[in-house]
């Protein structure tokens, strides 16, 4: 059996970034010249990879390396590098490789409706500018986790987006803001330090600070026309949406969807704002004065004014100073809205709870749609434990 000990300590260097090295060599005895190198690498006082300097805790080991003495051939000399540098897991066995992350920044683009400045995209006649988009600013993560099979439940959540608040790289991101993209696994597995086989796994996740649901213009080159009847035998009459409302029976009132005319009942080309009764209005109001101040819960979809009021505009346009992801703007649309305007709800949660913050309401009228599916991520790995 093969004795070791410590024959010189201390070969110390520090590289140009910092890093630091120690380099001890251990001379170790062997029982004769033909014993394996097995057996005299497991000879007792040897230092295990990975285990930390006995002078300079912060170094760990990282490499060795064994050589025969050219004169004495049971004697050899184990050389051992001690690091201070960051080291990868590599070369551990592929279940202790954590799950692992980066980032880097992307973005994606929007239909805008205001500038950076939140001033709105509008004409002298309150019009809103056609086509216009803006960027918003996106974190992209780059995942690798190491599978002992093809995960299929990975891949059946590639393209979904977090049902729930999930925690990447340490930071918690709200319901909603996180989709799950581009998941690949090798065409063969590869083989840890130890011999066994294992798939690593890459997928993206792009993280949203305004979600991933898209606001649309409410316009269109149609109009609803309320109708009513004096009796079941009468012709239809256009009428006003109080009258149709107010109708008895309901057999005697009716919606039509019909082409919106000028005054001269001529067809008009393009696109029309619509109301939030979906009837065409020839000028729009899209502002940047505020409406008041309202209190909001993180999660929550009801609002409630502090000061001043909101108008009664179901559809229309909201945005709630500090109540997006990080205290940016949300920006969403009205819901219901209480008698008087002291309070309403919206239709996509706030992701941060705000008090008294400036609320912005626009007379423009625009609807909302998630155009993503929603996963249960609770299975899915994600770069929390780096090394």
């Amino acid at each position: 059996m093969a004795t070791a000990r410590l024959c010189r300590r201390g070969q110390w260097q520090q590289a140009e970034n910092g890093a630091e090295s120690v380099v001890d060599v251990y001379e170790i005895i062997a029982s004769s010249e033909t014993e394996s190198i097995t057996s005299i690498l497991s000879a007792s006082g040897l230092p295990a990879k990975g285990s930390s300097h006995a002078e300079k805790t912060s170094a760990i080991l990282v490499d060795q390396d064994l050589n025969q003495d050219d004169s004495v051939l049971t004697v050899w000399h184990l050389n051992c590098r001690y690091s201070t540098a960051i080291e990868t897991r590599e070369d551990q066995a592929y279940g202790s490789q954590r799950t692992k992350g980066g980032v880097r920044s992307s973005s994606v683009e929007v239909p805008a409706f205001f500038d950076a400045r939140g001033y709105p995209l509008v004409n002298t006649a309150g019009d809103l500018y056609e086509g216009l988009g803006r960027k918003v600013r996106t974190r992209t993560f780059n995942v690798t986790h190491n599978a002992t099979s093809i995960p299929n439940y990975i891949l059946n959540l590639s393209d979904t987006i977090n049902a729930a608040a999930v925690t990447i790289l340490g930071v918690s991101y709200p319901a909603l803001t996180c989709k799950l993209t581009d998941v690949n696994c090798p065409d063969e597995p590869v083989r840890d330090n130890a011999g066994d086989l294992y798939y690593p796994v890459t997928y993206n996740i792009e993280m949203n600070p305004i979600g991933w649901h898209i606001l649309l213009p409410n316009k269109g080159p149609n109009q609803l026309i309320y109708q009513t009847r004096t009796g079941a035998s009468a012709d239809w009459s256009d009428d006003t949406k109080a009258n149709y409302d107010s109708k008895s029976p309901t057999t005697d009132r009716r919606v039509i969807k019909r082409p919106i005319e000028s005054e001269e009942q001529q067809t008009l080309g393009g696109e029309i704002w619509l109301d939030k009764n979906g009837q065409a209005q020839t000028v729009t109001t899209l502002t940047a004065t505020s409406v008041g101040t309202g209190t909001i819960a993180a999660g929550g979809t009801s609002i409630t004014m502090n000061t001043g009021s909101l108008p009664e505009s179901p559809g229309a346009l909201i945005r709630i100073a500090g109540a997006g992801l990080k205290g940016r703007y949300h920006e969403t649309n009205l819901v219901t809205v209480a008698s008087g305007g002291g309070s309403g709800t919206i239709s996509r949660a706030a992701l941060e709870a705000v008090s008294a913050e400036t609320v912005y309401v626009s007379g423009v009228i625009v609807n909302e749609f998630l155009l993503e599916d929603v996963a249960d991520w609770s299975s899915l790995p994600l770069p929390n434990n780096q090394p």
